[in-house]
């Protein structure tokens, strides 16, 4: 690293990386820290245990957390991510990108440089889909995003997002106002794991984002009718989980053959027979699907295509099918000006960087809708595994990919 680069201290970022996968932790080895949940509580509140006294720290209606030394300054860089996990995840989704966002801005203030805009560290709740349903709760009600679809969406338990909110201390109020003050944001920066194999498989530390994928998803609930196992001849069943079955191998057909074209990927990542048993013909069947792209006239295209496949496999087996659609986002191109900003940061820090989509959806995608100059940072996941125990990138990826971001502090004018 060159000697007049900003100096971020690598132990202390693993230290608190440390502390946080101590939160939540499982028996094995991931972290659960859903949103709204205990967990993701205590976290923000070592994340304040850890802000000196000279932070002015600001907590919205919904949880945010929103920290910097000079509160009053006309325009601000915020830089951060997000503290909740999936089920049993790693311990750098959204973790890492709140630590190394802290630790650029301490590398900053420890130096004698001063940025034009004075940056805010920003930590968002909920960003993780896990336990509602619900991208990115935090940054959209920051920004005045959060619809009463989403504030009504309800966890596997039927709480409901507004009440977990309350009962995890919080009093949202009008949905539609954003809680900051958008004139004053100059740029939203995030630094995440790619949660992908091309910077891994490139060997490359620092990946310069230069769009979001978006997705647009459902819940599929496919009713046929209960019947015994052994009396029931096969020509006179009405087999929710064989047609769902069938459903999900012609998603996969459909998804496969749509990405040899264009930028798409479709995902099942959940079966449940209400009620199954294994001698019983199953009479409901619920699944979700995940569509995204970067292209939103093709993934509209083949979600179409999707939606009249499963239509025309319920209707030949004589099945009843139930297509709710709970999400719909869009997705995004990052600021030019940003992206080649971060790209010259990694080069002054003595690290080349490579530009790539995003593939995962992410709280900076937000901001870009919200007509704010965004950019993202990414560092390799090894073997591309995320959302997993054995999620891990190297140490010295995580330290340049910071310095990276520090860089950036100093170089937005």
């Amino acid at each position: 690293m060159p000697a007049d680069s900003l100096e971020v201290d690598l132990d202390r970022i693993l230290r608190r990386l440390d502390d946080l996968w101590a939160i939540g932790s499982t028996d094995r080895g991931g972290v659960t820290r859903l949103a709204y949940s205990e967990a993701e509580n205590e976290a923000f509140e070592y994340l304040r245990s850890e802000l000196s006294d000279a932070y002015s720290v600001r907590e919205d209606a919904i949880g945010n957390l929103f920290a910097s030394r000079r509160p009053d300054a006309d325009r601000s860089v915020h830089l951060g991510s997000h503290l909740d996990s999936v089920y049993n995840g790693g311990r750098l989704d959204g973790t890492l990108g709140v630590v190394a966002a802290l630790e650029a801005i301490e590398a900053v203030n420890a130096s004698d440089r001063s940025p034009a805009y004075p940056p805010t560290l920003a930590v968002f709740r909920g960003e993780e889909s896990a336990r509602f349903g619900q991208h990115t709760i935090g940054s959209r009600g920051a920004l005045g995003m959060l619809t009463v679809e989403a504030f009504s969406a309800t966890d596997e338990n039927d709480v409901p997002l507004w009440l977990a909110m309350q009962r995890a201390g919080f009093r949202p109020r009008n949905l539609s106002e954003p809680t900051i003050d958008l004139d004053r944001v100059t740029a939203f920066l995030e630094l995440h794991i790619e949660q992908g194999r091309v910077l891994d498989e490139a060997s490359d530390r620092v990946g310069v984002v230069t769009s979001i994928r978006a997705p647009v998803r459902y819940r599929a609930t496919v009713r046929g009718a209960d019947d015994h196992s052994g009396a029931t001849p096969m020509a006179l069943r009405q087999d929710a989980l064989a047609a769902a079955g069938e459903m999900i191998a012609r998603i996969e057909t459909i998804a496969t053959e749509a990405a040899a074209d264009g930028d798409l990927v479709a995902t099942v990542g959940d079966v449940t027979a209400v009620e199954g048993a294994i001698n019983k013909v199953c009479g409901e069947v619920t699944f979700p699907i995940d569509v995204r792209s970067n292209e939103l006239a093709y993934r509209e295209r083949i979600e179409d295509e999707i939606v009249s496949a499963l239509e025309s496999i319920a209707a030949r087996r004589g099945l009843d099918l139930d297509l709710e659609r709970i999400d719909r986002s869009e997705p995004v191109d990052l600021d030019e000006t940003v992206i080649e900003t971060l790209d010259a940061a990694a080069g002054s820090v003595g690290t080349a960087s490579r530009r790539l989509p995003s593939g995962g959806g992410h709280d900076a995608m937000n901001f870009r809708l919200a007509g704010v100059p965004t950019g993202m940072l990414f560092v390799p996941s090894v073997d591309g595994i995320s959302h997993n125990p054995r999620e891990e990138t190297p140490e010295t990826a995580i330290r340049d990919a910071t310095a990276t971001l520090a860089e950036a502090l100093t170089a937005i004018d």
